[in-house]
């Protein structure tokens, strides 16, 4: 990634204070009514908080995060920070507020909007590496301070700033409108269910009550194995269903399940999967199943209630999802350091009354079409929804304001010079993107590879352990580690050697440890390769990703080839492109072609894929005629696309 020429790279920390704690004499009185901020009160799909409560000081004084108006607040735990729990605090009582012990804080220095570094953390990219970065096991697994220590910015002008802001605010319309949707769509059940059944709750209690219990027919936890990007089941976790009770399949995990498993967790229409372990104020949620493409299982913080004739899915959903129902729930819930959960049994002691089962046909059948309503009018809203992250992510990089900086050239200068005093003021360690001009001290310079301890130094604990688990592996077995290959990769986590050195960060790391093997591949610490497979049955060949050490002066080499090569060209005005491909000889062969291949894949030095600009079912003759394909497709001269084989 090239930033433009007045953007530089600064350590996150270096512009913010990191959850900065209340100095003494800020301390005000007991009685001092401040805004206190739950996990709950965050909304994630608007990013703002959107039911703060009040309390006095001395309440909260203990036990809670502090914070001020314009601090950025970033859940740290999972589900909520995949979920994208993250807020800009404001309006705060008196200009002060307690939260979650689950929020880290950013508190950022005059050199950064507020809103801008909110909206950096928003990215899904951010939030990737930042599940990368977890530590813990389960449901309690946290991003540690140390990632926000070691993740860097890019950092544009103030000016800037606003300007990307002012644009990203406007492309906020589409969340807004998706989540004032959903809002009006749970509020009509709401009232639908008031008005069919409110006359069952009374002053005097309930009509015609029941246990919970007396109306489950079976009842059956979900599996405990580990979840990678492939299996043989899509697994349904806690975040897979709203604070608000609908199914989520957007980020599915998967699993390989054994026989017994597949039929253990079944799922039907109308069953009822309740979240049995979650934080204090989500424990308890719970969705309607309905069938969809796939092969669907579910993770072991959730229950599977199959319900008896008497009482219908639709009917104790929406009793567990009003009012009464939550609050029953949260008054069941049993409290674990930062957990709470709420058992088959706790959940069956619950009463709820029982009307007649033509009423609830009535409103079950009702439920039923807001569903298909809701599916219609959201699905309307995933295209823009995609777009808008392409916005966010061309404006984090200036891409979108290029041509505003240059109707703004005197503006951005002047801030310059700000910008810079504030950085050499907090010694901030800054990374300019300026054009490199290519004098022989500069090639000569660019030719030395950076010390390898220093790489090392920026990796996580877990990183660190990854990286020496896989080296150790591949020196003992002696092949590379074939990671799309489920059995193969399986047996590497499996492996004494991997697991000795990451038992203290628990069992079922398999996800954790894929994404940290890009990231080491990405660093340039290991070579991600593609490999074939034969499929033994069919004879079909496949191709795989694969990873394995760097041998010897390769990383050298290669990196500073990049390296040199990005510095020369550097101060021509023309874009160029630096592509490697990974070619295949062998189909093209059987196709009756030989010494002509097809493509695999194509990257870019930072590992961005451009393989979609080809036709991958095509026979090339040569690298020439694979540059002019994709300079055609890039819109560029050919002398500006740079293409290697790998």
């Amino acid at each position: 990634m090239r930033l433009p020429e007045t953007w530089t790279e600064v350590r996150l920390t270096d512009v913010c204070e990191l959850n900065p704690r209340l100095r003494a004499e800020d301390r005000p009185r007991d009685d001092l009514l401040v805004t206190f901020v739950p996990m709950s009160a965050v909304n994630e799909s608007a990013g703002v908080i959107d039911k703060p409560e009040e309390r006095r000081f001395g309440e909260v004084a203990k036990g809670y995060t502090s914070f001020r108006e314009h601090d950025v607040l970033f859940a740290k735990v999972t589900p909520c920070m995949e979920n994208g729990k993250a807020a800009v605090a404001g309006p705060l009582v008196n200009g002060l507020g307690f939260g979650s012990t689950e929020f880290h804080v950013l508190r950022p220095t005059p050199a950064v909007l507020p809103e801008f570094v909110f909206s950096f953390i928003r990215q899904q990219a951010f939030r990737d590496r930042a599940a990368s970065a977890f530590v813990g096991t389960g449901g309690l697994q946290r991003v540690p301070p140390d990632f926000l220590a070691r993740i860097k910015l890019p950092c544009p002008t103030l000016p800037e700033q606003r300007r990307i802001v002012d644009v990203l605010q406007q492309a906020e319309v589409v969340a807004k409108a998706k989540q004032s949707i959903s809002e009006q769509i749970d509020q009509l059940v709401r009232t639908a269910y008031w008005e069919h059944f409110g006359a069952w709750y009374t002053n005097d209690g309930l009509i015609d009550p029941v246990r919970i219990g007396e109306c489950i027919a079976n009842s059956q936890y979900g599996v405990s194995e580990a979840m990678e990007e492939h299996g043989t089941h899509a697994v349904l976790r806690m975040n897979s269903i709203s604070s608000s009770g609908w199914l989520d399949l957007s980020e599915l995990k998967f699993a390989s399940l054994s026989a017994k498993d597949i039929a253990s967790t079944e799922l039907l229409d109308g069953d009822l999967l309740f979240n049995r372990t979650n934080s204090k104020e989500l424990v308890g949620k719970c969705a309607v199943w309905r069938p969809v493409a796939g092969e669907f299982s579910f993770a072991s913080y959730l229950i599977r209630l199959r319900l008896k004739r008497e009482m219908l899915p639709e009917y104790l959903w929406a009793t567990l999802n009003s009012a009464y129902g939550k609050y029953r729930l949260l008054n069941s819930a049993k409290q674990a350091v930062s957990m709470a959960n709420v058992s088959p049994t706790d959940l069956g002691r619950i009463t709820v009354p029982l009307p007649p089962l033509a009423i609830q046909e009535k409103f079950a059948h009702f439920v039923r079409c807001v569903e298909v309503l809701r599916l219609q009018m959201l699905s309307k809203l995933e295209a823009f929804a995609e777009l808008q992250t392409v916005v966010s992510q061309q404006a984090l990089i200036g891409e979108l304001t290029a041509a505003w900086r240059d109707d703004h050239a005197d503006e951005i200068g002047e801030a310059l010079q700000i910008r810079d005093a504030l950085f050499r003021d907090r010694g901030a360690k800054s990374t300019v993107s300026a054009t490199i001009t290519a004098t022989p001290s500069v090639q000569a310079d660019l030719t030395v590879r950076p010390a390898r301890h220093w790489l090392l130094g920026e990796l996580s604990d877990f990183q660190r352990h990854v990286l020496a688990a896989f080296t150790t592996y591949c020196e003992s077995s002696g092949e590379p580690l074939l990671a799309e290959d489920p059995d193969v990769f399986a047996r590497f986590c499996e492996d004494a050697s991997v697991t000795e050195r990451l038992q203290s960060y628990g069992s079922s790391q398999g996800n954790r440890i894929r994404r940290t093997l890009s990231q080491l591949a990405a660093l340039g610490l290991i070579a991600k390769v593609t490999l074939p497979k034969v499929d033994a049955e069919s004879g079909e060949r496949d191709y795989l990703k694969a990873f394995r050490p760097v041998r010897d002066g390769e990383f050298t080499r290669m990196a500073d080839l990049q390296t040199l090569r990005k510095a020369l060209s550097a101060g021509v005005d023309d874009e160029h492109y630096h592509l490697q491909a990974q070619l295949d000889y062998e189909t093209s062969e059987r196709a009756g072609a030989g010494g002509m291949f097809q493509v695999i894949s194509i990257e870019d030095d930072e590992g961005k894929d451009y393989t979609h600009l080809v036709d991958q079912g095509r026979h090339y003759a040569s690298l020439e005629d694979l540059k002019l394909d994709l300079a055609s497709a890039l819109q560029v001269a050919v002398k500006q696309v740079d293409l290697e084989a790998v």
